[in-house]
């Protein structure tokens, strides 16, 4: 009886404001939400990054990406990227930051993607794959390598998403995406230019690892913030585009923790585009401190290739301010340490500094 007059009373109060009014069990539509943040720099007018990641990851919100049809048509999430350069295209490649549902694994996503150009022009859907290869990356990136031959770079290019199966298993989300067309304008791959920062003890911020739970595993950037990261910021003073990187990490890790699995790692470019990912499964060195602590070093390379997916970052510029974010995403008290000590056949102390290392073109 309580109940049924709490939702008359409830329905009333709608009706008196005259407004839009959300009963607490509907779901609010993405339009109700927050407005989105500023769209980030264009570092070369062929290069376009979604949202403005400079405010990451206060400044995002969740985009859910439509399920089935709704009265028997398809819907689609869309994202908008300005372009220019009045270039002659020859390829477009799109990387997308896609989340799974509550409770769901990458694995388990059915998303598909087209890219539409200014004249209209319309690829097929294409299947995303984001199969987990043993190494955290939900960046996939979608390459349309003949589609737009010949269409001219400026205008308004849109990315669509939906998920055709309407299995009920819950709305996959976006949360950042980038746009390059023959590959942000940098005109080869040849690596030419590099430029190293390391931070020694003094320098850099090592230690404990902040431990936060995403809502979404392994590594929902909207629920803890960069703030609940342990942060290092290089800074490089020599002028090139980006294709490559190498970062040196090493780590004391307490027994039973399952490092690469719960740890991952972000890289923010001066612009505010970044990458997120996770750890190899097999460390560049290892040793055993103790019966309950062994010690880690990491080479982590990431880098385009001629016929192979491009850096989310690809074609930044690399002057000014990187900032690498470090979380542990288990929330047990069982720490991961950063630290300047290198683990080879023995434990080399301090010669270890995280580094790290960006290779590109001019």
């Amino acid at each position: 009886m309580h109940k049924d007059r709490l939702i008359l009373l409830l329905f009333a109060c709608c009706v008196l404001m005259a407004s839009a009014c959300d009963l607490p069990w509907e779901d609010k539509d993405d339009d109700d939400l927050a407005p989105l943040p500023n769209r980030a720099l264009a570092s070369s007018p062929l290069l376009r990054a979604y949202y403005d990641t400079r405010t990451i990851p206060s400044g995002m919100r969740d985009l859910k990406i439509p399920e089935g049809k709704k009265d028997g048509e398809d819907e689609e999430l869309t994202v908008q990227f300005e372009m220019s350069g009045a270039v002659t295209v020859s390829e477009v490649r799109t990387h997308l930051y896609i989340l799974p549902p509550v409770g769901k694994s990458l694995a388990e996503l059915e998303l598909v993607c087209r890219c539409i150009a200014p004249n209209g022009t319309a690829s097929g859907w294409k299947a995303l794959d984001i199969e987990s290869s043993g190494t955290f990356d939900p960046q996939v990136e979608i390459p349309f390598l003949f589609e737009f031959i010949g269409v001219s770079s400026t205008g308004t290019w849109r990315i669509q998403l939906k998920d055709p199966v309407d299995d009920k298993d819950g709305r996959a989300v976006f949360r950042n995406g980038s746009l390059h067309i023959n590959r942000g304008g940098t005109g080869g791959l040849a690596a030419a230019p590099s430029e190293t920062d390391s931070l020694d003890a003094t320098q850099g911020q090592y230690g404990i690892l902040p431990e936060a739970s995403g809502v979404r595993a392994p590594l929902d950037l909207g629920a803890f913030g960069a703030g609940g990261m342990l942060a290092n910021q290089f800074v490089f003073t020599t002028s090139f585009l980006v294709t490559d990187l190498v970062i040196r990490m090493s780590f004391y890790i307490n027994e039973g923790v399952d490092f690469e699995a719960r740890c991952n790692w972000v890289l923010v470019a001066p612009s505010g585009n970044w990458i997120a990912y996770g750890f190899p499964p097999t460390a560049t060195g290892t040793v055993t401190v103790s019966e309950t602590v062994t010690l880690k070093t990491f080479d982590i390379g990431v880098g385009s290739t001629p016929t192979g997916p491009l850096l989310n970052i690809h074609g930044e510029p690399s002057a000014g301010p990187w900032t690498l974010y470090l979380i542990d995403t288990e929330v047990d008290n069982n720490t991961v340490w950063l630290t300047t000590d290198e683990a080879d056949t023995t434990i080399n102390p301090d010669a270890g500094e995280l580094t790290l290392e960006l290779f590109g073109v001019n």
